[in-house]
């Protein structure tokens, strides 16, 4: 049997939680038995903290700064490059090679948000009221 990672956000408010479910069926509408079991998953806090860190000018010598360096531009052109390679991995069959792609893209889209000022949380408010307004239209 497959199983795969899928992700649950939980939309408080202006608060969003992250938390992640693990080993269940291939089945992207399944709900939690327990909810309120899950985790916090505070490596995407981690993460985005590494790579607004980046832009400091002291900020360690490592790959998030090199593209700091090399702009914003550079970092968008990395983004589109690994989105390729992703639509490509989707079509090829390997489920594995197709999630280190998504995580390839979803790295340098957090670079691209970051380096524009903004953070995953800004794209959360928007889907959360994009979502609240289509469940008002129904």
């Amino acid at each position: 049997m497959d199983k795969e990672i899928f992700y649950n956000l939980n939309f408080h408010k202006d608060e969003f939680k992250f938390f992640g479910i693990f080993t269940s069926q291939k089945n992207l509408m399944e709900t939690p038995k327990n909810p309120e079991k899950l985790k916090e998953f505070p490596f995407l806090k981690k993460l985005e903290e590494k790579i607004e860190m980046g832009k400091r000018p002291d900020a360690p010598e490592n790959k998030i700064k090199r593209y700091y360096q090399k702009g914003s531009s550079q970092i968008a052109k990395k983004m589109g490059e690994e989105s390729v390679e992703m639509v490509i991995a989707s079509e090829q069959g390997s489920d594995e090679n197709f999630l280190e792609e998504a995580a390839d893209v979803f790295f340098y889209y957090l670079m691209s948000l970051h380096a524009r000022g903004f953070t995953l949380r800004d794209v959360l408010k928007i889907l959360k009221r994009r979502h609240n307004k289509n469940k008002k239209q129904s």
